[in-house]
């Protein structure tokens, strides 16, 4: 693996996306931002669960929380997403070698407001043989 600063920074990340309700909301945050309530209506969970959920995801720094007048929207924070899956991919040199966002991507999401598309080139592996040996 890289090094242990690195893997350190994405544990907290990579707890966070754990759990099946918090990588539904991520999701959902995906299209645009919304409120607690907003997402307590897609979900059959009450308020402070929902709530508790998007603390975790606050900690590890996937969302971004943005008070608009009344009311406190959630967004995702795609700088971070797409650290966090640069990070991840250079973890694992022996399947993948680079990690790029797309041009066509980055222009679109240049208002920051969708996380861009990351693409991942992965090496060919050598064939080996019976014995597990590299031919």
């Amino acid at each position: 693996m890289k090094n242990e600063q690195g893997n350190k920074a994405l544990a907290p990340a990579l707890m966070a996306l754990a759990d099946k309700t918090r990588l539904k909301i991520l999701l959902m945050l995906e299209s645009k931002p919304r409120t607690v309530g907003e997402i307590v209506d897609f979900f059959d969970l009450s308020q402070p669960t929902i709530t508790r959920h998007l603390q975790h995801l606050l900690k590890a720094g996937l969302v971004i929380r943005q008070k608009q007048a009344q009311k406190v929207f959630y967004r995702l924070n795609a700088d971070k997403i797409k650290n966090f899956c640069v990070e991840l991919v250079g973890c694992f040199p022996c399947c993948c070698t680079t990690v790029s966002i797309t041009k066509k991507a980055a222009s679109k999401h240049s208002d920051r407001s969708r996380t861009p598309k990351i693409v991942v080139v992965r090496k060919k592996k050598k064939p080996m043989d019976y014995e597990g040996e590299k031919k």
